[in-house]
């Protein structure tokens, strides 16, 4: 299959990447930085493709349908990419701005509603679409998620809305709602620590996606860290 990874460059977008290469497909990597991208298509088959931009930029997701039309008809698209509140203000609903709230739903939200809308024809063409939103357990637990947390429980609606919907064109919708999980923003403390999920783990995860029958769908997975989530 032809999988479309937005946020692939790095943390769980990387790890998916490297589980679906294992079983054969042929990926196209999406993300900010071209350098980055580079870095993470090493060790990759030589299939992996990339391409470069701001999910934000409305005009750049148009290029990327475009790009796709003409050369990567997807089968898969996994939905990566997020931005993060302030770390200051990261628990609060009260202390960020509304144009901080406003560019977190664009980011987190918005632009993944985009770009589904953009991509969604040529996954119906496949006969075996299937979308992979990354939600959090932030969209799920009812306190401390802050703006995070609203952007996340508005994608986890979304995705409930497009499951429904995608069914009649034969596209099936996956969340997966990770927990703290180890990236390069949450770092392991030292070589034993293991109270965060590891990126490995939600690697094989999104790639069980893609090895289920046809008819077959994951609708919601949530996975937490064994001692649970740890703000």
């Amino acid at each position: 299959m032809n999988i479309v990874i937005i946020g692939g460059s790095r943390g769980i977008g990387r790890a998916a990447a490297v589980e679906l290469a294992k079983d054969g497909h042929r990926l196209l990597l999406v993300g900010r930085n071209p350098e980055s991208l580079e870095k993470a298509k090493a060790g990759l088959p030589d299939s992996t493709e990339t391409f470069t931009a701001d999910i934000t930029d409305a005009a750049a997701i148009d290029q990327l349908a475009a790009y796709c039309e003409e050369r990567f008809a997807p089968d898969g698209l996994i939905l990566n990419a997020a931005a993060f509140a302030n770390h200051a203000t990261g628990r609060s609903v009260l202390q960020p701005t509304p144009d901080e709230l406003g560019a977190i739903l664009d980011a987190n939200v918005v632009a993944h509603y985009r770009i589904v809308r953009r991509l969604f024809p040529l996954l119906q063409k496949s006969g075996r679409g299937r979308i992979v939103l990354i939600g959090s357990t932030a969209g799920i637990r009812q306190d401390k998620g802050g703006i995070y947390g609203i952007s996340k429980w508005a994608l986890r609606s979304f995705a409930y809305n497009l499951r429904e919907e995608a069914k009649a064109y034969g596209v099936g919708v996956s969340l997966v709602n990770p927990g703290g999980t180890f990236t390069e923003r949450r770092q392991k403390q030292s070589a034993d620590d293991k109270h965060l999920l590891e990126t490995s783990d939600l690697g094989i995860v999104i790639a069980t996606v893609f090895r289920l029958s046809p008819q077959a769908v994951i609708e919601q997975l949530d996975i937490r860290p064994l001692t649970g989530d740890t703000y």
